[in-house]
């Protein structure tokens, strides 16, 4: 341990209820990556039951998780692969039935979980051998595969459906390796060639569990790749240190494909049938004659009838005119990478880094969250990387390090600097001073925490949980000032406008303002029952919502690919509830330009109530389909649109004064934007995937947090 990490002990607790937890609890988090919300993030959390004691998540033992009950529905997945048939000619001294076949050895850990992960966001669906597939659940997305996860046998010497489907094809694949090894070398024995030896090809559970794990971090599951990385034990197998180049799982998939198609087009003279019917992976292939019709390759009376060079060569003419135009060149980065000595990276944590977040006052000082059950404050040795860094302190919200079940899911500075507020998957809030004591634990939660805000006074810290409430906890008493428990759904952002005024949003597809009663003495108000204005409009649910400067205006985006803008009334606090059957508000200005769901929002600290008033107000969102826009808040028109990134936009922040934005995507690409031009003047590109983007106060730094356990800190001079 490096000397410098002066807090390795856990901190005497003060105020403390209940720090335990329960490992029956397997659920999606929706932590900070935007995972705060890791992913929010790792993924969202679908409705399921979470089973908790004396109002935590329950006690720890040695109960093998439970799996969450979930509403399914069947889904389609298209493989995007080109299934059009190869046109060349087959030797046809290689028949098909000497085609090897591969042996497949699964090595199971005795604790290793191989799991299908589901949050109602994002998810996978697998095709099993000789084994009933999985319920498989879509979100209303319609871009986003989901499965339901499957029952899973809670003996240590068995794995879920998915690692018995890969036994089962390993006993039939070694069976079959046999004959087709024999038939290899009989075939040997006839001919001149040296004996033919197929060697084994071993596949662990563990790498099957790190494609898939790959593949829903890639498709923005992040939630749920989050998740089934926990369950089936990837945080403890050396094989997430891998290389593994992106879309893997794909890759291998459409491999297969090809392989099988050509295998089905075989004629037994060793040619080739030629067909324009569809090879899907579940789909059954159905023959379609390449040109005319009937069935390929069979004429009147069964007599061969295959096209012709000539109607092959002008089939594939015709498909080339129909093909989209080839993709841009991909951009590049060197005129604008930041160079050698102008960034720092921090790598004293174990897991997957969510978010980060620098010190307002204390501007040396930046605080990240990971899955490894810490978090660490970190003290910067200089303005500039060639500073470095003086030392960390760890934070631990577990009993050891990697703990499961207490995973740092979101955290945010007071505003005077002075204290750090974490969530954690456990359900438990902890506040922390700025050198790392311990200060309280909040209990009440009985599902993870996905948001935590401070108040613009420090008075009341609010959080967000899978639970379905949100709560304000009195930062005077570390206790439960008000509880509120207006969604149907888990609750995963919240936002507050001044001190006792806050938004929240949920999987419910809604937008809830609350206000927060008064203290002791305080007279009844009709909100301390209900919602001041309950915002309804999106078709799916919402991921972030997002206060303008002065309060006015309300942003929300959703997994429906639109962002909204609401119109907000101060005076709504001090007038009547309105009357039951009124007209839901809608929203001031409905931002639909994005073709995928829309994962985070940022205000430009533009605009009334901002430190740049005179600047136009503008509001920014990042969005699965890889790009980020810049709206005008006046109009809604949309201003720039920033499309550098190849991959699924997690995390934005505006510079304070508004003139730059950073962004980070999958892939590990950071870049700042111009607001002004819409142009890339700096980028990074790091090991792993970006979760969130953060300023220092000064605009002299963007830090970024990675997959691959660092943090980076790039210099930034502006440009």
């Amino acid at each position: 341990m490096d000397p410098m990490d002066t807090n390795d002990s856990v901190p005497p607790l003060r105020n403390t209820v209940d720090d335990s937890t329960n490992n029956d609890v397997h659920t999606h988090v929706k932590t900070h990556i935007n995972v705060n919300k890791v992913p929010k993030g790792v993924n969202k959390v679908p409705e399921g039951e979470i089973k908790g004691e004396n109002n935590t998540l329950g006690t720890q033992n040695n109960t093998q998780p439970t799996p969450m009950k979930t509403e399914s529905t069947p889904t389609t997945i298209t493989n995007p692969v080109n299934t059009s048939k190869p046109t060349s000619s087959i030797n046809t001294n290689v028949p098909t039935a000497s085609v090897p076949t591969a042996s497949v050895t699964t090595a199971q850990p005795s604790d290793s979980i191989v799991s299908s992960s589901m949050s109602s966001q994002k998810h996978s669906q697998q095709q099993q051998q000789q084994q009933p597939p999985a319920a498989a659940a879509p979100s209303s997305s319609s871009s986003k595969p989901s499965a339901t996860p499957a029952p899973v046998s809670t003996d240590n010497n068995t794995t879920a459906a998915a690692a018995t489907a890969t036994t089962t094809t390993t006993n039939t694949h070694t069976k079959a390796t046999t004959k087709d090894a024999k038939d290899v070398k009989e075939n040997s024995n006839n001919s001149d060639d040296d004996d033919v030896l197929v060697p084994p090809i071993n596949i662990t559970s563990d790498e099957v569990n790190f494609l898939v794990y790959r593949y829903l971090q890639e498709s923005g599951f992040v939630h749920s790749s989050f998740t089934f990385a926990y369950e089936s034990l990837l945080t403890k197998s050396s094989t997430v240190n891998a290389p593994l180049p992106p879309g893997a799982l794909i890759t291998f998939l459409q491999k297969g494909l090809q392989y099988l198609a050509i295998e089905e087009h075989l004629t037994p003279e060793g040619g080739e049938k030629l067909c324009d019917g569809d090879f899907g992976l579940l789909s059954p292939n159905t023959c379609e004659a390449l040109m005319g019709g009937g069935q390929a390759g069979v004429g009147v009376g069964g007599v061969d009838n295959y096209p012709t060079e000539t109607e092959v060569a002008e089939a594939q003419q015709a498909a080339a005119r129909q093909a989209p135009p080839p993709l841009p060149p991909a951009v590049d980065d060197d005129s604008t990478a930041v160079s050698l000595g102008s960034y720092v990276t921090l790598s004293r944590h174990t897991s997957e880094v969510f978010m980060c977040s620098w010190n307002p006052v204390r501007t040396n000082l930046i605080a990240t969250g990971s899955g490894d059950a810490t978090a660490r404050i970190w003290t910067m040795g200089g303005p500039t990387a060639a500073h470095g860094f003086t030392g960390s302190v760890t934070l631990k919200h577990g009993d050891y390090l990697g703990d499961k079940n207490k995973d740092v899911t979101t955290l945010e500075w007071s505003p005077d600097g002075a204290r750090l507020a974490t969530g954690s998957y456990d359900g438990v809030a902890r506040v922390w001073d700025a050198e790392g004591n311990i200060v309280y634990t909040l209990q009440l939660h009985k599902g993870p925490i996905f948001s935590l805000k401070w108040n613009k006074s420090g008075t009341y810290l609010l959080s967000g949980s899978y639970d379905k409430t949100t709560i304000a906890w009195d930062m005077k008493t570390g206790t439960v000032h008000q509880q509120f428990t207006f969604h149907g759904a888990p609750a995963l952002d919240v936002d507050w406008n001044g001190d006792d005024v806050f938004a929240s949003c949920s999987t419910d597809k809604t937008v809830v303002v609350c206000k927060v009663k008064g203290g002791a003495g305080s007279p009844p108000s009709p909100w301390d029952s209900q919602p001041v204005v309950k915002f309804e409009g999106h078709d799916d649910e919402v991921n972030a919502v997002k206060w303008s400067p002065d309060g006015a205006l309300l942003a929300s985006c959703s997994d429906d690919g639109t962002a909204k803008i609401w119109s907000y009334d101060a005076s709504a606090v001090t007038s009547a509830p309105a009357p039951a059957g009124s007209q839901p508000a809608k929203p001031l200005q409905d931002l639909t330009l994005h073709t995928k769901e829309i994962y985070t929002i940022k205000w430009s600290p533009t605009g009334p109530g901002s430190p740049n008033p005179s600047k136009p107000l503008l509001l920014a969102t990042a969005s699965f389909d890889n790009t980020v826009r810049l709206w005008s808040a006046a109009t809604g028109a949309c201003i720039h649109t920033l499309r550098r990134h190849t991959q699924p936009v997690y995390s934005i922040s505006f510079s304070p004064s508004a003139s730059h934005l950073a962004s980070g995507s999958l892939a590990g690409k950071l870049y700042v934007w111009s607001v002004d031009a819409g142009e890339v003047v700096c980028s990074y590109t790091g090991k792993g995937d970006i979760f969130e983007v953060a300023w220092n106060r000064e605009e002299t730094r963007v830090a970024a947090c990675f997959s691959s356990n660092a943090i980076t800190v790039v210099d930034f001079k502006g440009k």
